[in-house]
């Protein structure tokens, strides 16, 4: 008589679990690699947003100093417009300084 087969033999069994320590190990593995690109992420990120806000600084930065340049470009504008102001009163007053000069010494040639 035969014995009867009441569940797998030891050989199965060491087959199985041998093959459940692999496939475990190899999930282990593929863990540490999925783990380890995930931290590289992470880094990727934050050196992503670091770039980013001393982008957003320099522009901050650059708009202050273009407005400060245009604050200069207005100043200058108004000293010119005053500088030649005071240049045109000057030779206002030069050119009537020297008709009345010609009037009075025609006056006084006249008289004579």
């Amino acid at each position: 008589m035969s014995a009867p087969a009441s569940g797998p033999n030891e050989g199965d069994l060491n087959t199985i679990r041998n093959s459940i320590v692999s496939i475990q190990s190899k999930i282990d593995q593929q863990n540490t690699v999925i783990q380890k690109k995930a931290k590289l992420i992470d880094d990727k990120q934050k050196q992503v947003f670091g770039q980013s806000q001393e982008l957003d600084d320099k522009l901050k930065l650059l708009e202050t100093r273009n407005k400060m340049l245009q604050l200069s470009i207005e100043r200058n504008a108004y000293k010119k417009k005053v500088i030649y102001t005071i240049l045109s009163i000057i030779l206002v007053i030069t050119v009537a300084m020297l008709c009345i000069y010609g009037f009075m010494n025609k006056k006084n040639s006249l008289v004579l």
